[in-house]
């Protein structure tokens, strides 16, 4: 069967197919019929399938166990995403990927935060030791600089503002997971959440960078501000673009078999 050529449209069917491969029907069927020729036919001993994601055309030998009769209905045939769609659940869950890694962290920080409240006393000993030996009992401005100054800063803090920290962390993790699992099965609501509880921190971000430059820092503000401007504009929260409307006639557009039967289907290959 001719692909046809391929549009920049179709490459996100392209990878669907490649991570999960393609989504072919009438693998198992005996009979196929006139009506079917859409999605599956019969050339040359051979019976080719149509992806219902990609449109590629496929060659198989007839099956030599089928379980069914006749091809099913299209009302029981179950079509994967495709276009606009599929491109929104990849960057929602590349969205999600990301906040996962803020959940690894800032987990990682409320234990971390947890252990030293509970054994503040046997760290600041040692501390104090590996301050002696390497400054000497006046300790000197170079035991307040880099890691050790930090770590001289927590034993400052009293230990009810760190168990305030270390709830803290505990629920904008939380908060995270919340975002990721939403998220990736691309529920209206997490797009709200995330979009809300990342525009919340931006001003933060800004001033972090004003007062003290770092490239982490502005690669984290840009992939912030990317994410807000995704959600705001591309999936047209608070209305924009049409709003909530907008977005459920686009994915009845690109859904289905309409999507499906919008796509010419290809004409078979002449034996040579």
């Amino acid at each position: 069967m001719r692909r046809g050529k391929r549009d920049k449209a179709n490459r996100y069917e392209l990878i669907g197919c490649a991570l999960e491969g393609h989504a072919l029907v009438g693998t198992d069927v005996r009979v196929i019929e006139a009506a079917d020729a859409d999605v599956v036919r019969e050339h040359d001993g051979l019976r080719w399938y149509r992806c219902l994601r990609c449109d590629s055309w496929l060659p198989r030998l007839s099956p030599a166990d089928p379980t069914l009769e006749r091809l099913p209905s299209r009302d029981e045939i179950s079509v994967p995403l495709r276009g606009r769609t599929l491109r929104d659940r990849y960057v929602l869950r590349l969205i999600a990927v990301e906040r996962s890694i803020h959940v690894v962290v800032l987990s990682g920080l409320a234990v971390a935060v947890f252990l030293f409240i509970g054994h503040r006393k046997t760290l600041r000993h040692d501390y104090v030791a590996i301050i002696n030996g390497l400054f000497g009992a006046s300790g000197g401005p170079d035991a307040k600089k880099g890691l050790l100054g930090d770590f001289r800063h927590l034993f400052v803090i009293s230990p009810s503002h760190l168990y305030d920290i270390g709830f803290l962390l505990v629920a904008y993790a939380t908060l995270e997971a919340v975002e990721v699992v939403g998220l990736w099965l691309a529920k209206r609501w997490a797009e709200y959440l995330t979009f809300v509880a990342t525009l919340a921190f931006v001003p933060l971000e800004v001033y972090e960078l004003v007062s003290a430059f770092g490239w982490l820092k502005l690669v984290t503000f840009i992939v912030n501000v990317a994410v807000v401007a995704y959600l705001a504009f591309g999936k047209r929260l608070f209305g924009l673009r049409g709003g909530h409307a907008a977005e459920l006639a686009r994915r009845d557009a690109d859904e289905g078999w309409p999507a499906i039967d919008r796509r010419p289907p290809g004409q078979p290959i002449q034996a040579t």
